[in-house]
């Protein structure tokens, strides 16, 4: 698990907004639509569609430690380094207005 750990440490490190997903995953295409409502811009958000990795069962792993949830799901976000979501969580911070603020105190919107 240390290649996928080291990956994933590192994309969190580089980019505010990360939002893991799988490519044929109705909810992570809904998060992905819920997250582009929000203009982010590339330097601070990307989406890796961690099933075209041959370490794609290591990353699933590292991002259950990370989640502190016994969820395996995708999509899995994370903003500022922090875990903010699942696949039921994303559409419902969305809808409550809960996203949108921890967007704002992550500064990637205004």
């Amino acid at each position: 698990m240390a290649g996928a750990q080291t990956f994933v440490d590192a994309k969190l490190a580089q980019k505010k907004v990360l939002l893991f997903t799988k490519s044929y995953c109705p909810e992570s295409k809904t998060a992905k639509k819920v997250l582009d409502g929000y203009k982010l811009m590339l330097k601070d958000f990307e989406v890796v569609e961690i099933e075209k990795r041959q370490d794609c069962i290591q990353i699933e792993n590292y991002l259950h430690c990370l989640s502190l949830t016994n969820s395996r799901v995708t999509p899995q976000l994370f903003v500022a380094g922090k875990y903010v979501g699942s696949d039921m969580d994303i559409p419902r911070l969305h809808g409550n207005g809960q996203l949108k603020q921890v967007l704002q105190q992550a500064k990637v919107i205004s």
